[in-house]
């Protein structure tokens, strides 16, 4: 979890993905990242599961996953 979101650019995905699901080309225009740093950064968040990718390609953040770090997080800051 923590590794996937390292780098600034992989949470700043997160960050648009929070607002709406997207397929990767909106994502690279709204990001203005460049497609090879895109999928560089995809895939770790897609491996830790916080990224999902549909059938026909639309990019989704995996709130459950964000919720049950959240949980553990609040668990051991209590």
């Amino acid at each position: 979890f923590l590794e996937a979101l390292k780098a600034p650019q992989s949470r700043r995905i997160v960050e648009k993905l929070a607002n709406e699901d997207m397929s990767t080309e909106t994502l690279i225009k709204k990001t203005k990242f460049s497609s090879q740093s895109i999928h560089l950064h995809l895939k770790p968040l897609i491996k830790a599961k916080l990224i999902t990718r549909s059938s026909i390609g639309m990019l989704k953040l995996n709130r459950r996953k964000f919720n049950q770090n959240a949980d553990w997080f609040k668990s051991i800051l209590t």
